[in-house]
């Protein structure tokens, strides 16, 4: 019996799994497939992650300058705010690049070029598939295209991809807002979220850990790390899509890294709060000093 994950009010897994058929039919239909015949239930919830119905939001911000990448010859879009050293802004599972816009904007006002890209299955990408090694690839697409970042702001699963496109090495300031630093326990919040029998979960497990390979599987244990970073999470402590207490662990563990509590903002409303804007554009100039981060957590 895989061991109970408390996501909160649902709230998380609208992230994962979208439009309403998708959050409430759809997991009744899984609930009892996978009853039936385990294997087919997790062929279904299979198909689940990796399709999680991204808002296709793209009004950019009206100064915003808008760019192509190409990433495994499928068209990915994004926009630029501002000019200067390039930031990369990353929003998180279910979101879109227009979730970043009031932090992009901060970082604009502050000298700074915000590159802002859709991941894909998200945003403005008209494919529905995603998974973690095409989000990297289009952080390294973006890269390639502005140039290497200053520094990565990330919020929520962004924080995964982060760690998989930088996991040797990068940017030398990456700002986690309210992260998934622990990615591994998505799997059982969607598994139990889509009424997964115990053999149905365990394929699906064992599947999707055989496709990950085992670096990621670190990283979705919390092991991620963009060697020689100093990190800044902000972190609202009553956050009800990813742990607080991940976060205090993360910060606890590893070297040149500080958290701050950003209190009553919420998932996703910590990235229009004022604080979240201004203490993201102090440690990207170099605010708090932390020292160069060192190895990986836990290891």
């Amino acid at each position: 019996m895989r061991k109970a994950t408390n996501f909160g009010k649902v709230g998380f897994v609208t992230q994962l799994t979208g439009k309403r058929i998708v959050k409430e039919v759809i997991p009744r239909l899984v609930s009892v497939l996978s009853r039936l015949s385990g294997r087919l239930g997790a062929r279904l919830a299979w198909y689940l992650w990796f399709h999680p119905h991204g808002r296709r939001n793209t009004r950019y911000p009206e100064a915003a300058e808008e760019f192509t990448l190409e990433v495994f010859g499928h068209q990915m879009d994004g926009f630029t705010l501002g000019e200067g050293e390039p930031v990369l802004l990353l929003h998180g599972w279910g979101g879109a690049s227009t979730d970043m816009a009031p932090l992009a904007g901060a970082v604009a006002d502050a000298g700074y070029r915000a590159v802002v890209p859709d991941l894909p299955g998200h945003g403005s990408d008209k494919s529905s598939y995603t998974d973690v090694f095409r989000m990297a690839a289009t952080v390294d697409a973006a890269a390639g295209r502005f140039g290497p970042p200053r520094a990565v702001v990330a919020h929520s699963f962004g924080a995964v991809v982060t760690f998989a496109a930088f996991q040797h090495g990068g940017p030398e300031r990456v700002v986690l807002v309210a992260p998934a630093v622990k990615g591994e326990w998505f799997l059982d919040a969607f598994g139990e979220h889509v009424g997964l029998s115990d053999k149905a979960y365990r394929i699906f497990r064992e599947r999707f850990e055989a496709f990950a390979g085992p670096q990621l599987m670190s990283v979705l244990s919390g092991n991620g790390d963009v060697p020689g970073a100093d990190i800044l999470v902000l972190h609202d402590p009553e956050d009800d899509r990813t742990p607080y207490a991940d976060a205090v662990e993360y910060t606890e563990r590893r070297a040149a890294t500080k958290l701050i509590a950003v209190p009553g903002t919420g998932h996703k409303g910590i990235l229009r709060d004022a604080d979240t804007r201004a203490e993201t554009v102090s440690f990207i100039r170099g605010g708090y000093g932390l020292g160069a981060g060192t190895g990986t957590p836990g290891i």
